[in-house]
């Protein structure tokens, strides 16, 4: 008999049983952020959500997984489901990357309460900032069917709000947000994430293929690096071991600077887990009179490297020192070009800055679904617009800010979510 294998979809799962070799054997164009390796030490250190995954399975070994979270009290900004709606929290926490929001949408939805939202499920890795299905094999129609499948099962097991909020442009993807949409939903623009395709032959043909202006910018961030005093050098696997404490505090203290919810403890853990698994760590560090002042954790998966968490001490080095650039996009660039890879993927913050020195942006949806339909209409408009806030505070000067919204003044360089 012909045919396709039929695909089953099941929902409210544990995390498929695969290690870092079997990530790679299996979903090998997956991020790494989406793997059972990232998402299991991110349980361990976020014991407040609780694991809700959607699998898909076709024939043998054929696997898919949308990463899911039910949230049953307010969380971390980044993962509170109102901010999507431009809702200022009362501590005065903002969105990663955010704009400031209009204070009479704010009121409206604080008006509401948690009930309208909570329990909710975070669909994506939530220390991955990604929302994505991790999959080795691919109909047309695999969205779809995962979303027709979740979207009823989350709200019979009494989830109020689905949100996913970090769906980046990559290829498949626009099906998941058409998927979302049609069940009732809506969604909106986030943001841009930035990634590097190494076309060259080498790094010296890149740096000599990119316009003057970015080929000045690269050799004069080089320069003010060296100027400073700090040293760079770069760990593999267990000789980062001695370092994790000190990575992360530094990269909390750059995401408290720019307005981010983690912890030490969170990057710390995840990190340990990371080694603890054999994942490909690197870490790129920045000492300067015997002290690490600058650190850059890289993934690599394949012919991808995945610049993940940087953190500074700008009292240090100061502000513009140029070590950030050094750090995160020159030597992960070198040393992927070194080693023949073909893309390295910069994830989200300092959207310009990276732009500037040859990234290609991908746009970044949000989409959200509310059990209760009479408020649909309202969260679409109140998405909308702060997908407008959100456009202008990346420096798309095209759209009008709505009524209200003042732009932050970092412009959206905030380092919040990834590298930035």
């Amino acid at each position: 008999m012909g045919g396709s294998p039929r695909v089953v979809v099941t929902t409210g799962q544990a995390l498929p049983d695969l290690d870092w070799q079997g990530e790679l054997a299996n979903l090998t164009d997956s991020f790494p952020y989406l793997g059972p390796t990232w998402l299991a030490a991110g349980e361990q250190v976020l014991p407040e959500l609780k694991p809700w995954h959607t699998v898909a399975t076709r024939a043998r070994g054929e696997l898919a997984l949308l990463p899911g979270y039910i949230m049953t009290e307010p969380p971390v900004v980044d993962h509170e489901p109102r901010t999507y709606l431009g809702w200022q929290a009362p501590s005065g926490e903002e969105v990663c990357c955010g704009a400031e929001t209009n204070s009479a949408i704010s009121a409206e939805v604080d008006a509401l309460g948690a009930e309208p939202f909570f329990p909710a499920l975070l669909l994506g890795s939530p220390l991955g900032y990604r929302t994505e299905v991790a999959y080795n094999f691919w109909t047309p129609s695999l969205m779809a069917q995962i979303v027709d499948k979740l979207v009823p099962a989350a709200f019979e097991a009494g989830i109020r709000c689905i949100v996913a909020p970090w769906i980046s442009a990559r290829s498949g993807n626009d099906a998941l947000v058409e998927a979302f949409n049609a069940k009732g939903g809506h969604s909106t623009f986030w943001g841009y994430e930035d990634f590097m395709r190494l076309d060259a032959a080498n790094w010296e043909s890149h740096l000599a293929s990119l316009p003057l202006k970015k080929r000045q910018r690269i050799n004069a961030d080089v320069r003010k690096a060296a100027a400073a005093g700090v040293t760079i050098e770069r760990v593999d696997g267990e000789a980062i071991r001695p370092y994790v404490d000190r990575i992360a505090e530094l990269t909390c203290l750059n995401r408290e600077k720019n307005g981010a919810g983690e912890e030490p403890a969170h990057i710390a853990g995840v990190l340990t887990a990371l080694l603890d698994a054999g994942t490909d760590v690197r870490a790129y560090l920045g000492s300067k009179d015997g002290a690490v002042v600058a650190t850059c954790v890289v993934i690599r998966k394949h012919h991808r490297l995945f610049p993940k968490w940087a953190g500074f001490d700008y009292a240090a080095i100061g502000e513009r020192s140029g070590i950030y650039f050094a750090m995160v996009l020159d030597a992960p660039v070198r040393d992927a070009y070194a080693e023949g890879l073909r893309t390295v993927e910069f994830g989200a913050g300092a959207h310009q800055a990276k732009a500037l020195r040859g990234c290609t942006p991908r746009p970044v949806s949000t989409a959200m679904i509310l059990a209760d339909p009479a408020l649909r209409p309202q969260a679409k408009q109140w998405l909308d617009a702060f997908g407008a806030s959100r456009r202008i505070a990346f420096g798309d000067t095209t759209v009008p800010a709505p009524a209200g919204l003042t732009l932050l003044s970092d412009n959206g360089g905030g380092a919040c979510c990834s590298t930035g």
